[in-house]
């Protein structure tokens, strides 16, 4: 396993047990004893395994409860934005070289931050269905429904 992996099993441990260890020293962002009682207040009021957990629990708080939370919240966001590896980056820039050929070199930013998420997540792109989207777009406006008529 990579340094890096290993590293961030220890961020994620931290936060589903709640035990401290040397890796928060290495994030300044993280007060320990504050991120140690938050921890502990919300283990023992809410029940998680997983980060995917904690973050659909932190989603569903209500503001002023969440922000009793800050140190854990920001903890979560560490783990949810550092990549465990560089394979995943060298994977999106070979993917930027094929998206911005010299025949789309006029493409804006904001166009290629969107192609380049199509393209990431062609697999559920793919899933889509394309019909449902035209419907909900044209029914969205009555210009829409004047230009494109009923889509069927």
């Amino acid at each position: 396993m990579s340094r890096a992996f290993i590293h961030l099993r220890s961020l994620e441990k931290v936060l589903i047990s709640g035990e401290m260890n040397d890796v928060i020293k290495s994030y300044p962002e993280l007060d320990q004893g504050a991120l140690m009682v938050q921890l502990a207040m919300l283990k023992s009021t809410y029940q998680y395994s997983n980060c995917g957990e904690v973050v659909d629990l932190l989603k569903t708080m209500v503001p002023e409860v969440r922000s009793l939370f800050k140190q854990a919240e920001t903890l979560l966001r560490l783990l949810l934005v550092v990549p465990a590896s560089s394979a995943q980056a060298e994977r999106s820039f070979s993917a930027l070289r094929r998206l911005k050929t010299w025949l789309r070199t006029n493409m804006t930013q904001k166009r290629l931050n969107h192609v380049a998420v199509c393209h990431v997540h062609r697999d559920r792109l793919d899933r889509v269905d394309r019909k449902q989207v035209c419907k909900s777009l044209i029914a969205m406006s009555d210009i829409r429904k004047n230009v494109f008529g009923s889509f069927s």
